[in-house]
């Protein structure tokens, strides 16, 4: 019965201490997410309560995994300080007894951790992003405010000598046509910034203005009194945002994206056949190295990418979900090796390590298998690492 029952204090004092850190850090993980939006974008109050629940989504997962190695590294480190390890064995009882119950909580923690993975990275990711473009005015507007100047990833640019309530005074815009993808930069004596999200629409209103687009053989014009130009949110935004990005499908939705990608490749190499076979059947030689050839050809690799990184996105947040399982399976005998009462001091010789070897390993297979120099197995290969030398640290423990 005695190792029953110190199998439920240790597992009642490991999930007290998972739960309160887990609350506390996700909360400050929140709270250094919520000032970087505001330096970052600028967005106002209200935005900012819109986005707190993707954010905390987002700290939770980063804070599960590490709340959970220092819970289980403080309480096994305590007892290992106070011979309660050293006491079981000298009754006959291994400590293996009180370490497999760890095992199955980190892996009842890992399932519900690729799950926070898969809504962090397909629902709250993208969900942020929308809240920043729903406010994009009152962000330009704030950043306009403050540093006279808003520019973004998209190469649109807007410089103000000064903001008199809603109106931009001696506004130099900068952004490339949409139709052309030439250069254009605009000035006018003052302008204004309305919005349309129904038509996903940024609105510029421009009172005597005059520009040019290109850089080579420019177009000038010169358009006396007040003009409307179009301009698309996601391209104002400061990162746009982008529906079609593989990172932002959830798991359940992959399959079907796969499928969907594949016949459009298949479709476009059927053109590009019927269109060599015409080149040949007709002698018109000069179709096989025609730009709509070269261009089907660049579309197809960029296809295959894309599926290498659909096929990635799985793998990715299976591994990173149960790195909550391969924490425990290492921090647990570390802990106990280590027997030291100083819950900082274990975490710590046990996470810098862990920073150290894990996430570059999966870094690097992260990067390779993008490239489709290694298959996307490999994303295990950091989890791997940590399940070879905590193996071995167990061994040590149980023989020590």
């Amino acid at each position: 019965m005695f190792p029953t029952k110190i199998n439920r204090l240790i597992l009642w004092d490991v999930l007290k201490l998972f739960l309160v850190t887990t609350i506390g850090l996700t909360g400050l993980i929140s709270v250094g997410l919520v000032g970087q939006q505001l330096i970052s974008e600028g967005v106002g109050w209200l935005a900012l309560v819109q986005l707190l629940p993707f954010i905390c989504m987002i700290a939770l997962q980063i804070a599960v995994p590490a709340t959970l190695l220092f819970s289980v590294c403080s309480v096994f480190g305590r007892i290992s300080a106070d011979n309660e390890i050293v006491a079981l064995k000298s009754v006959g009882i291994s400590p293996l007894r009180v370490i497999r119950p760890m095992m199955i909580l980190g892996f009842l923690v890992s399932v519900p951790a690729v799950w926070i993975n898969d809504l962090a990275v397909s629902w709250a990711q993208p969900g942020m992003e929308q809240v920043v473009l729903r406010s994009i005015k009152e962000i330009i507007y704030n950043r306009l405010r403050t540093r006279r100047s808003y520019e973004n990833d998209k190469g649109f640019t807007v410089h103000v000598q000064e903001v008199q309530g809603d109106w931009l005074i001696r506004p130099t815009i900068f952004c490339f046509d949409e139709t052309t993808g030439k250069p254009t930069t605009i000035t006018a004596e003052r302008a204004q910034i309305f919005k349309d999200p129904e038509e996903d629409q940024l609105i510029l209103e421009l009172v005597n203005s005059k520009g040019e687009t290109g850089q080579t053989n420019a177009t000038r014009f010169n358009i006396p009194g007040s003009e409307r130009f179009n301009m698309s949110l996601n391209r104002a935004a400061q990162k746009g945002g982008d529906s079609a990005r593989p990172s932002q499908f959830a798991m359940r939705q992959i399959p079907t994206e796969v499928e969907k990608q594949s016949k459009l490749n298949e479709r476009i190499q059927e053109s590009m056949a019927i269109q060599v076979s015409m080149g040949l059947g007709m002698g018109r030689y000069n179709q096989l190295s025609d730009a709509s050839l070269q261009s089907m050809l660049g579309q197809i690799e960029e296809n295959k990418k894309r599926l290498i990184r659909l096929g990635l996105e799985p793998y990715r947040r299976w591994s990173f979900g149960f790195a909550c399982f391969f924490f425990v399976w290492i921090g647990v005998p570390f802990a106990i090796l280590n027997r030291s009462a100083d819950y900082a001091w274990t975490f710590g010789m046990c996470f810098i390590p862990i920073m150290l070897m894990y996430f570059p390993l999966f870094g690097l297979a992260l990067d390779r298998a993008k490239d489709g120099a290694w298959p996307a197995s490999t994303l295990w290969i950091g989890n791997g690492f940590l399940f070879a030398v905590g193996t071995w640290l167990r061994h040590r423990v149980v023989n020590s």
